[in-house]
């Protein structure tokens, strides 16, 4: 078969020549030497991306090598660029098809040639002006950085300390005074001091917390001897152990072990010696400004025996992991950002100014606050800027607040906001920079979300492949989770199991961020400073959150992300033409821009593309040419007017995700009224104006395609086993899909998200159903849902596994079910459980299996009973509960028992009429927070008793509930943190 193919190929390509003109034979010939080029040029790619992580670490930044690294960073993009576009017309053409597209062809060799001469010319350039001097740390260098480090801290200390530190400074009092607990241990030993972390973002007030505590007379007098150690990035061990011994013991026992040894003591000696001595003291070690886990084992050597009488170690760090490693959690401190009274006060030190002096000042007035808000409670930012106004009229006020973003990258008076957070970045991972200068392309004060973030990373190739088990968005999550125990971003919203969902970056690390961006020509923001972006040829990125049209003036051939986040000005349809020719990222997520079908016609010219993602438009079809986008991880176009995938679909073999639903409560009725519809094309016809009819149009396809059918779901087409690599799949109609397909999608073995609705399949459609899933080994997400409450046997047939789903971690049912499948109960990893329009009649099937089971909701209709009991033994790892299931269902009381749900912590009650109450509060030892809202309740007073004798202290949040008892009054409390979800239905 091989020997066939190639003599075809040897007879198509000897055709091909003796037909060419003497031109067409030329370019073949440069086309035949072309793969040297490209071998030379991977080659070169190698090593530049080598050479720019080693200038990332390299201590020397001088002005010659700054120039040299955009000149490689810029040709290393380039270079990227043309290999994947030689990659992807090689792909998408067969042979007949290269050898009758020679111009292209030829167009591409020359453009790998002339990067290849460009290296070449960059090799001279360096060797011209001698740029590459990527030399090590010295010891000069850590002495400067140890410098600078003290610099911060006493700034930090002098001032800071006369702000918010008090309550702080008593518990971290409490934790380096408390005994030694029996059990408390380390994640490496048992025997050392005690050790205590203090762990958050640089610049937040670690420092001089630590610092108070150090110098204050109880901590003098508890222990017998001191140091203060400030580690920073770099240090020189020799040195470091020798301040140790200085602090410690004094300069007389430092000359004694300097004589013993001629001069010359080795570095082992001096740990043992410091070893030896320290278990015959109690001593209070700070080591200030540790960054790695090495850094702290090349430390620790030295007291991991033990000391007097509870020894402690505190170490400051801006590395959570670090602080998990060394410290148990209880020993784990995270300093706080001040409050605004705090951040106020000391806003008002350092300008030298009064509260009434700023109120009467007409220059002040809102500024102050919009600065404040920038700060952030960062006490650093606060001293920094302060200090910078303090010197300067207040009338200029206003116009040093607009130009901070800018200021924080240039104005010498900044320089130690901007080297504290700059260190930060500077000691990332190389793996990491780029998923952090990624954050650029949002908004000030934007929440973004962490799944969302993930995608994004592995679609522009930031994640590599660690050749284990976990996939790329798996190890992206990980990099998300990196960046957070590192405190460059923030946990924003929790989950109810306390993942996180959502994250922000602190204003003061954008700006920081958005300069490093802009340094390194990462992205283009219009709306800023686009006076010098604008125009540069070597966009990489284009963030769009400003209501301007787009300079179409700017080189727009390299853009590899378009992210946009207002609506635009411009038609959007110019983004799917050659202009973005190598676009990666289509992000129209955030946007309030609704595509419209002609919006997307062109979208398979954008051959490179990995990312698309828009929710909530009037596009109703995708075109047939989609599947020429072989490259395509993610398609996420929910709540669009789509009724069916085309199946080119099928040919898009690198898919991950596959996230396509109809917009819900579609409604035909302006449509399928008598005459309506010819109305309506007429109308198009005669006007030509199609945009004034966008949603008709959308409705009438919609319908159309879809029989009227107003289910959420899509239809899949066949083929779409051939998907190997997807992972999500979202949200299939199995009543209009075929019975193959349905088979197909038990052969999606990598598939970990499936949602689907059934509402009308019939029984040899749900039974394939069925038999499919059970093969999906990989499986963790699975919601299927017929939105039928009367009808039992379309939901039962659906999900009539005969074995049970081994990785399945979430699981939600929404439809008519005689009882809970047995199959859910022998699920062990199951953690979470969501019920709609179920009618159960009790939870028993649930009550002590699934195991691990942490989270049930209950919505509209999901149980019938006019009782909800937890008795003994019941649910043993359940750690919150949501019922919501509507004024009109018959629960009338919830019950538990002692013993009952012994690790419940959040319980949330909506929309019910409780004549009976809630009672047994107080046999949830664990409970943290009970959120009713909307409901009828009777004994709330009983309730409010239960709750205040709680030994836990639970917080009670009661919003809009009325009382049975007429004689009391309507409570309303303020409802201070929302513990719902993101981006799930909640009234309140």
């Amino acid at each position: 078969m091989a020997e066939t193919a190639l003599g075809m190929a040897t007879t198509l390509v000897g055709s091909a020549l003796s037909v060419a003109s003497s031109a067409a034979r030329e370019e073949m010939g440069l086309l035949l030497g072309v793969q040297d080029d490209i071998w030379f040029i991977s080659d070169e790619l190698k090593m530049m991306q080598a050479f720019l992580r080693a200038a990332d670490g390299a201590r020397e930044n001088t002005g010659v090598l700054k120039a040299y690294l955009e000149l490689i960073r810029d040709l290393a993009y380039d270079i990227e660029d043309c290999l994947e576009e030689f990659m992807v017309f090689i792909k998408h053409k067969n042979l007949v098809q290269q050898l009758l597209s020679l111009r292209a062809r030829h167009r591409i060799a020359v453009q790998i040639r002339i990067l290849k001469q460009r290296v070449q010319e960059v090799s001279q350039r360096n060797l011209r002006y001698n740029a590459i001097k990527l030399t090590p740390s010295t010891s000069s260098n850590v002495t400067g950085d140890m410098e600078l480090s003290r610099n911060f801290t006493a700034l930090n200390v002098d001032e800071a300390q006369l702000v918010g530190l008090d309550e702080p400074k008593k518990k971290l009092m409490e934790l380096i005074a408390k005994s030694k607990a029996p059990m408390e241990h380390t994640e490496t030993d048992n025997a050392g001091p005690r050790v205590v972390s203090l762990v958050g973002m640089g610049g937040i007030g670690k420092t001089a917390l630590t610092k108070k505590v150090y110098d204050s007379k109880d901590i003098r007098e508890m222990f017998s001897t001191r140091a203060w150690i400030t580690v920073s990035q770099s240090f020189d061990q020799m040195e470091l152990f020798k301040e140790m011994i200085l602090q410690l013991f004094g300069a007389e026992s430092w000359d004694r072990l300097l004589k013993d040894h001629q001069g010359q003591v080795p570095e082992v000696h001096l740990a043992d010696y410091l070893s030896r001595r320290l278990k015959e003291t109690r001593y209070l070690i700070v080591l200030d400004d540790v960054w790695t886990i090495d850094a702290w084992n090349r430390i620790k050597i030295t007291f991991q025996d033990g000391g007097k009488d509870d020894s402690c170690v505190v170490v400051t760090t801006r590395n959570g992991k670090l602080a998990e490693y060394c410290s148990p959690p209880s020993n784990i401190h995270h300093p706080e950002f001040l409050g605004k009274e705090e951040a106020t006060t000391l806003f008002l030190k350092k300008t030298n100014k009064s509260l009434d002096d700023l109120e009467k000042d007409k220059n002040t007035k809102g500024i102050v606050e919009k600065i404040l808000n920038k700060c952030g409670g960062l006490p650093l930012a606060i001293l920094t800027i302060g200090g910078l106004l303090a010197n300067k009229d207040t009338k200029e006020w206003k116009s040093i607040y607009r130009q901070l973003p800018w200021d924080l990258a240039t104005n010498p008076s900044l320089d130690s906001l901007r080297r504290v957070v700059s260190l930060s970045y500077s000691h990332l991972p190389s793996h990491l920079k780029p998923c952090f200068l990624h954050l650029s392309i949002f908004p000030e004060d934007f929440e973004i979300e962490k799944k969302h973030l993930v995608n994004r990373w592995v679609a522009e190739g930031f994640v590599a492949d660690d050749s284990t088990t976990r996939t790329l968005e798996e190890v992206s999550e990980n990099y998300f989770y990196e960046l957070i125990s590192r405190c460059m971003i923030q946990p924003s919203k929790l989950d109810n199991l306390g993942n996180v969902k959502t994250c922000r970056i602190h204003d003061i690390v954008h700006d920081i961020a958005v300069s490093i961006s802009r340094q390194e020509n990462y992205a283009a923001i219009p709306g800023g400073d686009t006076s010098t972006m604008s125009r540069r040829i070597s966009i990489r990125h284009l963030s769009y959150f400003a209501s301007k049209k787009l300079d179409l003036g700017m080189d727009l051939s390299r853009v590899r992300s378009f992210t946009l986040f207002s609506e635009p000005l411009d038609p959007i349809a110019f983004l799917c033409s050659s202009k973005f020719k190598m676009l990666r990222v289509l992000d129209l997520k955030n946007s309030q821009f609704l595509a419209r079908q002609r919006d997307i016609k062109n979208l398979a010219l954008l051959l490179h593309l990995k990312y698309v993602h828009f929710t909530g438009s009037y596009v109703y079809a995708l075109p047939r040419s989609i599947g020429n986008l072989q490259g395509l991880q993610t398609l996420d176009i929910r709540r669009s007017n789509i009724s069916t995938l085309p199946s080119e679909t099928t040919k898009l073999h690198n898919l991950r995700s596959l996230r396509c639903s109809r917009a819900p409560d579609r409604s035909y009725d302006r449509i399928t009224q008598d005459g309506e519809c010819l109305k309506v094309v007429l109308e198009l016809i005669l006007s030509g104006e199609h945009d004034d009819y966008s949603d008709e149009i959308a409705n009438l396809h919609m319908g159309m395609s879809s029989c009227w059918s107003s289910s959420s779901g899509i239809k899949v087409p066949k083929g779409v086993g051939s998907l190997k690599q997807l992972q999500i799949l979202e949200e299939v109609d199995i009543k209009r899909t075929s019975r193959k397909a349905i088979k197909e999608i038990g052969e999606l073995t990598q598939l970990k998200k499936l949602v689907v609705t059934g509402k009308g399949a019939s029984k040899k459609k749900s039974k394939a159903f069925s038999k499919a899933v059970e093969k999906l080994s990989s499986l963790r997400s699975f919601s299927v849902g017929t939105n039928e409450i009367d009808k039992v046997d379309e939901m039962d047939l659906l999900v009539s596994f005969a074995f049970p789903l081994p990785s399945l971690e979430r699981l939600k049912l929404k439809g008519r079910l005689e009882e809970i499948p047995a199959w859910v109960g022998k699920s062990v990893n199951l953690v979470k459980i969501d019920l709609q329009y179920c009618k159960l009649k009790d939870l028993k099937a649930l009550a002590t299996e699934p195991p691990n089971l942490m989270q049930l909701r209950l919505y509209e209709d999901a149980y019938s009973a006019d009782k909800l009991e937890f008795d003994r033994h019941e649910f043993p790892n359940l750690r919150f509960l949501h019922l919501q299931l509507g004024y009109t269902a018959a629960l009338r009381e919830v019950t538990f028992v002692e013993s009952s749900t012994p690790n419940m912590e959040r319980i949330r009650i909506e929309n019910s009429k409780l004549a009976s109450g809630i009672n047994g509060v107080k046999h949830l030892r664990k409970l943290k927070e009970l959120y009713i809202w909307s409901c009828t309740l009777a004994k709330h007073d009983i309730l409010r008793e239960d709750v205040n004798k709680h030994t836990n202290r639970p917080a009670l949040q009661i919003l809009d509930c009325n009382h049975t008892s007429p004689e009391e009054s309507e409570v309303k409390v303020e409802v201070t943190e929302s513990i719902s979800e993101p981006g799930e239905s909640s009234q309140s």
